[in-house]
């Protein structure tokens, strides 16, 4: 009897432990699980999810069209779990390199997130239109005082300088020219349009109309003067200009109403040109 005993007390000892064991083992899978779906569902509530967008300092875009490329990142789902419109995890970053993407004529997205209000604040910066970077065929785009083109112009005005040449094909969000090429050609303007010799109206003789770089060694400025040519990779284009001012005004010293043909400065101090 005692034998028996002893074996069936060992037997409900063994059903009990391994009903331990597994208690154990369903505790540790379901508590990570239930922890996770948890905080699923913590993620997905709607006090953290965007309720809106606020779009500062946007000039010529259209406030709406920032407003729904926002609204279009933040919709769908990371990982088919984790909303992209929760406010902890949306990356800045990565929405102002879509609004700077999509729109041409920003230059800067600085982007907010407003807890209390569930609001992301946008503020944007936009390029200047300071030229026009004009095709063969006459379709144009602005341009920044840097050489970047950022956006079709679809009504071409009489006030920017028009640039030519060097790209081919699509020219959006490209560069016309490096930063410091640039620099040199707007030296090379500001000596013509400012430094000239004042008219009879007070007024400058000098007003230049378009930029045209035709080669490595040849470009021609429009001016109602006449044409000027020079070497677009001349390292210092203001000493040019200023060769063709006192050219121009020496010879106008003594006929006024002269016009040129063109002036060609591509070779140092000797300065070629030609009259109508």
């Amino acid at each position: 009897m005692p034998e028996r005993r002893y074996k069936k007390t060992s037997s409900i000892i063994a059903k009990r432990r391994k009903a331990r064991r597994y208690v154990g083992i369903f505790l540790k899978i379901s508590l990570p699980v239930a922890f996770f779906i948890g905080l699923i569902f913590l993620l997905r509530a709607d006090f953290l999810q965007v309720a809106d967008f606020e779009v500062f300092d946007a000039e010529t875009v259209q406030t709406e069209s920032i407003k729904n490329t926002a609204s279009d990142f933040i919709s769908g789902t990371n990982f088919f779990l984790l909303p992209r419109s929760n406010i902890l995890f949306l990356s800045k970053a990565n929405l102002a390199a879509a609004l700077l993407s999509k729109f041409g004529r920003l230059q800067n997205v600085e982007v907010n997130k407003q807890f209390f209000s569930k609001s992301i604040e946008l503020s944007v910066s936009e390029r200047k239109k300071d030229f026009l970077w004009c095709s063969d065929q006459d379709k144009c785009f602005f341009m920044t005082k840097d050489g970047f083109i950022f956006d079709l112009a679809n009504e071409v005005g009489t006030d920017k300088i028009i640039f030519r040449g060097l790209l081919s094909g699509n020219p959006l969000m490209k560069n016309f020219s490096t930063p410091e090429k640039m620099q040199n050609y707007l030296g090379f303007i500001e000596i013509l349009k400012n430094a000239a010799r004042p008219n009879a109206a007070g007024g400058q003789d000098f007003q230049i109309s378009s930029i045209n770089i035709e080669s490595n060694d040849k470009a021609t400025a429009k001016s109602n003067t006449g044409d000027i040519i020079f070497s677009p990779d001349e390292e210092d284009l203001s000493t040019v200009a200023q060769n063709v001012i006192l050219l121009i005004n020496n010879i106008k010293s003594k006929t006024p109403s002269v016009r040129f043909s063109y002036v060609d400065a591509r070779f140092g101090n000797k300065i070629f040109y030609k009259l109508y």
